[in-house]
Parts: structure tokens; sequence; C-alpha cells
């Protein structure tokens, strides 16, 4: 029954979150915020690429990028063999990105508000914990932290990327 309870709260703290940081997407769609923060991190990147990690079908994601450049957001550049496939964020879209970022963290900073800075600490620990036990992959990692700021936590610094390439580590050692 604690179990039960403690994953509903869990789930309703993430409805909470994910609301908040919606409505500092806006009017941007949440799949054009994914784009443009991802864009940020690993761009310039090629739209199968970009697709892989939004976790959107080809089409969806080419009608996606259309958007966002008729937007003035990204840009396609132009490839040697003259193809423009890979896109990265213009200075606007980059602008954006900056936006998007500063509130999903300010969305974030508000239900932490209500902690100590030792429980803070504590939260910290577990929730890193349970994001490396929910990391299943270096694909399923970059889709699960779409919306991070890869400034703040990256590289050792993050549990995702970490638990990430352990697996892989005792992947290539069983193999």
């Amino acid at each position: 029954m604690h179990d039960d309870l403690t994953a509903n709260l869990l789930g309703a703290l993430a409805t909470a979150l994910s609301d908040r940081s919606q409505q500092g997407f806006e009017p941007l769609s949440p799949s054009s915020a994914a784009a443009l923060l991802t864009l940020r991190h690993h761009g310039p990147l090629a739209t199968t690429a970009l697709a892989a990690i939004l976790n959107l079908s080809q089409p969806a994601a080419t009608r996606l990028l259309d958007r966002l450049e008729a937007e003035g957001l990204v840009a396609r550049k132009a490839e040697a063999a003259g193809r423009s496939v890979p896109l990265a964020l213009t200075a606007a879209g980059r602008r954006r990105a900056e936006r998007l970022q500063a509130a999903r963290l300010a969305a974030s900073r508000r239900a932490l508000e209500a902690l100590s800075t030792a429980e803070r600490g504590t939260l910290h620990k577990l929730l890193a914990k349970a994001l490396g036990g929910l990391t299943e992959d270096r694909s399923q990692a970059r889709h699960l932290c779409r919306f991070c700021d890869h400034g703040l936590c990256d590289g050792p610094a993050c549990p995702v990327g970490s638990a990430a390439g352990e697996k892989e580590r005792r992947d290539a050692a069983g193999a």
C-alpha cells in the first residue's frame, strides 16, 4: 500500500511539473520545445537522428522541423553533396531554447522550495538512482533527457548518461 501511495504521489508530481513546464513552452508544442532543446545540445542533427531522440516518425519529424524552419527557429545546413539534411538552431532558435530551458527549470525549482537543503540533497540522490534504474540504453537515455539542461547535468554528473555508459560497458564485456 505504501509503495502504491508513493508511486501515486510521484505520478502527481510528474504531472504537475509537466503541466507547469508546458505552460512555459507555449505557444510551442512539447515536441517543438524538445526539438529546440535537443538541437541546442546535440545539433546540428539530421532529421532521422532528431526523430529517434524525440520518438517521432520520420514524416512527423519532418513536419515539425518544417514548422520550426518557417518560424525561423531552425535552419537546414547545406551538405557538400548539395543535400540539406543537418538541422541547426538559428540565433532566434538559440534564444528561444534558452527561454524554454529557463522555464522548465523554474517550474522544477518551485517544487523544491518546500524542501530543506538536506531534503533536497536526499531527493537529488534518490532521483539520480531512480533515473539510472530507468535507463536502458544510450538511445533511450537521449530520449529521456530531451528536455534536460546538459550544461547542468552532463558527463559523470548525469545519472542517465552514466547508467547508459555502464550498461554499454557491461554488454561489451559480456559479448
